[in-house]
């Protein structure tokens, strides 16, 4: 069990102090705390509970480099695709997030330490690992403004099975942010019916409908029958059984779908 959690100054809640990696133009490295609330003797004081946590995240990077090895990948966007599936799979099934008190500052704060370690490829001990820096995308942006489709979309494409997420989305990151942008099309249920809806096709309309230019005309199919605000917001998909849902889709999507299939 994680015990990176400590107490703040009233002792009434925990928080997370992480280590914020840097390394210098000559390689030196250093480590500062950080956290998201006051202490009474700063964030240095928590050093033993985010040197705990650091070790943790190399522990949850190394599971994520096996589950990438362990699913075949036809392509390098289907490789992209996979390791961002088993970045969210190592966080959820980490010890990391467990904490009921976490706020979303603290998330971000996580999210911002996990990007550094991934870029640096910096273990706890000093030691690198190269490897860790192929599961983010290559970037010129700072760490911090990756966490949004990163880690945090990570943790919900896992929420299916790596199969299930590829049928869904045809293992393309794009088609990933096409949904998981519409707040009101997020729920496992519609990820669901959507897998099923795509497996009912055949082959090669499959793969012509998760293009690039295809796939985000059914996003915006889905989102006009289930809008995020306003008129027939009030039923989201999480409200049907998943057969009515199933049916729902398929309504939705059907015109769409032959559009695109016979142009």
């Amino acid at each position: 069990m994680l015990g990176a959690y400590d107490a703040d100054v009233r002792g009434e809640q925990p928080l997370m102090p992480v280590l914020l990696w840097s390394q210098s133009d000559s390689g030196e490295l250093t480590n500062p705390v950080q956290t998201t609330r006051r202490s009474r003797f700063g964030a240095e004081e928590h050093r033993p509970a985010a040197t705990a946590l650091d070790r943790e995240i190399d522990d949850m990077l190394d599971k994520a480099l096996d589950l990438v090895t362990s699913v075949h990948a036809e392509s390098q966007a289907e490789l992209a695709f996979i390791r961002r599936w088993a970045l969210g799979r190592a966080l959820a099934t980490s010890h990391i997030l467990e904490s009921t008190h976490l706020e979303a500052a603290e998330n971000k704060l996580l999210w911002e330490a996990l990007g550094i370690k991934c870029r640096l490829g910096i273990r706890n001990s000093g030691q690198t690992e190269p490897n860790w820096k192929e599961l983010i995308p290559l970037r010129e942006t700072d760490p911090a403004r990756i966490e949004r489709d990163v880690f945090a979309r990570g943790l919900w494409l896992q929420e299916q099975e790596i199969k299930d997420a590829q049928d869904t989305f045809g293992s393309s990151v794009s088609n990933v942010r096409e949904i998981h942008n519409r707040s009101a099309l997020r729920s496992l249920k519609l990820r669901n019916a959507l897998r099923d809806w795509f497996n009912r096709t055949d082959e090669d309309s499959r793969s012509r409908l998760y293009a690039i230019k295809a796939f985000p005309q059914l996003a915006k199919a889905l989102a006009k029958r289930w809008p995020g605000r306003g008129p027939g917001a009030a039923k989201q998909p999480v409200h049907y059984p998943q057969d009515e849902l199933d049916a729902e889709v398929r309504r939705a999507l059907g015109p769409v779908a032959e559009a695109i299939l016979s142009g």
